[in-house]
């Protein structure tokens, strides 16, 4: 297909990132992805599913590595061994960010051997262990994943689950149910307190997570706008985004929510008639009055044509 005049840039080369350039290449426009570091895939490299698909893919479109997008003037702009690019129309897919100890209501020492999740990671994807006996706090599929590779340096991990995951977890490492209230270590992380009781440990990598959009000004996608864990899922919000950017028409339906549901994009397109509706567990929802039933943990539907804006409310919750 010809290439359109149009460009866009991507910030952020994970899963997300990428899905939505080749979504975006094959419609026909110039994409360009930055990533601030020195390798794609973002967090997704723990998982295997979708590693095969990151390669592949990051070799079909054109990503700058090691460039950082930052606020300059009033503009969101790219900065880079090359230069200084300005953003004039781009997509924030930079994924989640890390909760601070402060927003968990964690307290006491500042010891070293706390990190948030990427930074471990990081260190993890550099070939270096965090610490010996690690704990780490939020349990979902990328900390499973996570624990599971720090469990090839022969190192003793904990998840530490502040709600109740339906994740599996592997029998070699230890889940304690509970939620971290203070961190105790003269230097190092040696304990940390629990509601009930405590755990000695060097190391504690916090991995709870919120959607992050820096640049609000630009559109989100992937885990810049949703909390979900399911990789199906970012595949298909990317998938939307796309159809909505590509749009010649750029007037908008607005979807309103109701309820402990996520649904993406927040605005339609005439192009679009699809919607990614997130709501882990399953149940039924409404959309313009009519019903749909999610069975896993998203689904993807019709949007009703003959109305103006769109109310999605959950009808029905099963138990997740």
């Amino acid at each position: 297909m010809k290439s359109r005049e149009i460009e866009f840039h991507i910030v952020g080369a994970g899963l997300s990132g990428l899905s939505l350039a080749r979504e975006l290449i094959d419609r026909g426009f110039n994409v360009r992805v930055s990533e601030m570091r020195d390798r794609v895939g973002g967090i997704s490299v723990l998982d295997s599913e979708v590693v095969g698909l990151i390669e592949e893919i990051s070799l079909e479109v054109n990503v700058s590595l090691q460039a950082t997008a930052v606020k300059l003037g009033g503009s969101t702009v790219i900065v880079s061994s090359s230069g200084v690019e300005t953003i004039d129309r781009g997509v924030v897919a930079v994924g989640f960010r890390t909760a601070t100890p402060i927003e968990l209501g964690i307290v006491g020492d500042r010891p070293a051997g706390v990190y948030p999740f990427h930074a471990a990671l990081d260190l993890i994807m550099s070939g270096l262990s965090p610490g010996r006996t690690i704990a780490i706090y939020g349990a979902h599929r990328y900390s499973v994943l996570l624990a599971e590779k720090l469990s090839e340096y022969s190192r003793r991990v904990y998840i530490i689950d502040p709600g109740s995951t339906t994740e599996i977890i592997p029998k070699n490492i230890e889940v304690i149910r509970s939620k971290v209230r203070v961190l105790k270590g003269p230097h190092r992380l040696s304990e940390i307190k629990l509601d009930k009781g405590s755990l000695e440990a060097d190391t504690l990598i916090i991995s709870i997570f919120k959607p992050w959009n820096p640049f609000p000004e630009l559109p989100p996608v992937g885990h810049a706008a949703l909390e979900t864990y399911n990789p199906g899922a970012l595949l298909e919000a990317s998938r939307l985004l796309a159809v909505n950017l590509s749009c010649e028409e750029q007037t908008y339906r607005r979807v309103k929510v109701e309820g402990e549901i996520q649904v993406f994009p927040k605005t339609l397109t005439p192009c679009l008639r699809e919607l990614l509706v997130i709501k882990p567990g399953g149940g039924r929802i409404e959309v313009n009055g009519r019903v749909y039933s999610i069975s896993g943990d998203y689904t993807i539907v019709r949007a009703p044509e003959n109305s103006r804006d769109l109310r999605v409310r959950v009808f029905e919750v099963w138990s997740s």
